[in-house]
């Protein structure tokens, strides 16, 4: 029986911002949280702290937090069928160092396998990793429970209908990722440097509107000034993920074709731009006719969607015994 893990905290530390979320999970549903938000502008350790005077977490507290992307390398690797579960990570680690060239002591790792006898893998420097948890507990948050991949947060929410080889086209607001799926569990990943935050912000510098009347502009069906630019510079980028995914494909499904593809889901943080993206995607011939939006899987409750999945990913560790280091 669980007693004294009864909080999560969750830090989410994107590329201009830093927020995070506590909250109690009790019978299976994560209730009353406390959300804060700061920027990140200069030394990420002293808004850590600001954070962490807003959240006020116990040292009892499971904390789970987000690692960037840019810092982690996604690789699909062949599961030879005689292995067993008990050694699986020991020939990942092995065929990653071989991949790398670097000792098995340099790489940290994690994988998910997937039902056709494949496995995405995601690794990092151990350096790398050590640095990042350093500067949480310099803050003064506990010990993180968990670190995960960036996307992994919002893996955690969306639910991949159906058997088929299908792929996620994942727009954030730091970066982008295209995810090849089947059975509903993420074989491949690739990232590319697409920001929405960055389109928002061209949008808003030539209309002067905010993010939210953007969202409301292109809900409308007549032309307006906002429409025309966001237009104007999003026109390409179906064209640009359409190679993505063709990559990836040739990666982690070898002798696929795009047009094999099932099924495209959209998903995009902010969530009140993924309908636009699916109407843009419509564009795109390979494309038409198999794009959906994909929505959450759980209520936001009025949260950013990543620090739900930070929250829901806490929760899986209940029951479980905390770390404690000395």
């Amino acid at each position: 029986m669980q007693i004294f893990h009864k909080m999560i905290t969750a830090i989410d530390v994107g590329k201009s911002w830093i927020s995070g979320a506590r909250a109690r999970k009790f019978r299976g549903i994560i209730s009353k949280p406390v959300f804060a938000s700061v920027r990140n502008e200069g030394n990420v350790v002293e808004h850590l702290k600001t954070l962490k005077e807003k959240l006020r977490p116990d040292v009892e507290d499971i904390v789970v937090t987000n690692f960037p992307v840019e810092e982690v390398l996604f690789n699909t690797l062949e599961i030879p069928k005689e292995l067993r579960k008990s050694e699986l990570r020991t020939y990942i680690t092995a065929e990653m160092s071989r991949i790398l060239n670097l000792s098995s002591s340099e790489i940290a790792l994690d994988f998910v396998r997937n039902p056709i006898g494949k496995a995405l893998v995601m690794v990092t420097k151990i350096r790398r990793l050590n640095e990042w948890i350093s500067n949480i507990t310099a803050a003064g948050f506990p010990l993180p429970d968990v670190v995960i991949p960036d996307a992994f947060k919002y893996l955690q929410l969306l639910k991949i209908p159906g058997p088929e080889a299908c792929v996620l086209v994942l727009l954030t607001r730091d970066y982008s990722v295209v995810a090849v799926c089947v059975s509903g569990s993420p074989l491949g990943i690739r990232t590319f440097s697409y920001s929405l935050d960055e389109t928002i912000s061209i949008v808003s510098e030539e209309t002067g509107l905010n993010e939210m009347e953007i969202v409301q502009e292109l809900s409308k069906q007549e032309s307006s000034n906002a429409k025309n630019v966001f237009e104007s510079i999003t026109v390409d980028l179906p064209y640009s993920v359409e190679r993505e995914i063709i990559f990836l494909l040739s990666s982690a499904l070898p002798g696929s074709s795009i047009r094999d593809v099932a099924k495209f889901y959209i998903f995009c943080d902010p969530l009140g731009f993924t309908p636009h993206y699916v109407k843009l995607f419509e564009t795109v011939e390979t494309m038409q006719g198999k794009i959906q939006p994909l929505t959450l899987s759980i209520d936001a409750k009025d949260l950013p969607a990543g620090t739900i999945g930070l929250l829901v990913r806490g929760g899986e560790e209940f029951g479980k015994n905390k770390l404690v280091q000395i």
